[in-house]
């Protein structure tokens, strides 16, 4: 994963995802751990970002590693961490398809399509792979990705968001557009920064997106060493996934 959020997109991303909540998010996933069976106490969240759920997640008491590829995504979670004054954070810079952490966990995360990012069989098989080694034995990945079906259905379409910041504001444009071929929908990103007494600012980057089909993905797992055991639409986890859920919330074992 290259050439994605670069720093125009991490300095915004917490303000474009200001509205997303990431306590009903790690709530949802607590509610897992617990229907485990055996307790969970140690967490990797495999492309965490700016940190939000490994920050929430370490607020409740869980040991946690964040691992992301964007430098300036992880320093604006060592801060968050830092201000929320939790303990038993750690974060590293790694790609989830090969980092090495030297441990297993009993839970891994990832979430916000990081699965997704991996557009290649290959990428897809070794990011499961790292998984699984990273992994406890009876232990829980769990991983939302768009579904294929829904992604079809529905297709890509414009969209716009302005978002306030201090000094101004910023606007995103998003285009769409599917590769049926290597189930990539490919999503151009077009940033302008507005701020008081300055010319505005602009920048773009293109992320281009895997989805999955249920078989597709079972079967991957399988490939793993995992075994998908459910799939819900998300965050509506209560529904099936149907040709109107995009996004979708899978629970994998070890």
């Amino acid at each position: 994963m290259t050439g994605v959020f670069g720093p125009d997109y991490s300095d915004s991303y917490d303000a474009f995802y200001a509205d997303k909540d990431y306590g009903a998010e790690c709530d949802l996933v607590e509610g897992i751990f617990k229907d485990l069976g055996h307790p969970v106490r140690s967490v990797l969240d495999l492309g965490c970002g700016t940190g939000r759920h490994s920050v929430e997640l370490a607020r409740r008491g869980y040991e946690v590693v964040g691992v992301d590829l964007s430098g300036g995504m992880l320093e604006r979670a060592r801060r968050r961490a830092a201000a929320a004054g939790v303990s038993g954070t750690t974060f590293v810079l790694g790609d989830v398809q090969n980092v090495q952490i030297g441990r297993r966990f009993d839970a891994v995360l990832s979430m916000f399509a990081v699965v997704g990012y991996q557009i290649s069989d290959a990428a897809v098989r070794s990011t499961l792979g790292n998984v699984r080694q990273h992994l406890e034995p009876g232990g829980v990945f769990i991983f939302d990705v768009w579904y294929g079906p829904a992604v079809v259905a529905v297709g890509p379409s414009a969209r716009v968001k302005v978002v306030p910041v201090e000094d101004g504001e910023i606007e995103r444009k998003a285009v769409g557009t599917l590769e049926p071929g290597g189930h990539v929908c490919s999503v151009k990103y077009e940033l302008t920064r507005r701020q008081d007494g300055k010319p505005d600012a602009h920048s773009s980057e293109t992320h281009r997106m895997r989805y999955f089909f249920e078989e597709e993905l079972g079967g991957f797992l399988t490939e793993a060493g995992l075994t998908l055991q459910s799939l819900a639409a998300f965050p509506d986890v209560e529904n099936p996934p149907s040709a109107e859920s995009w996004n979708v919330l899978a629970i994998a074992a070890g």
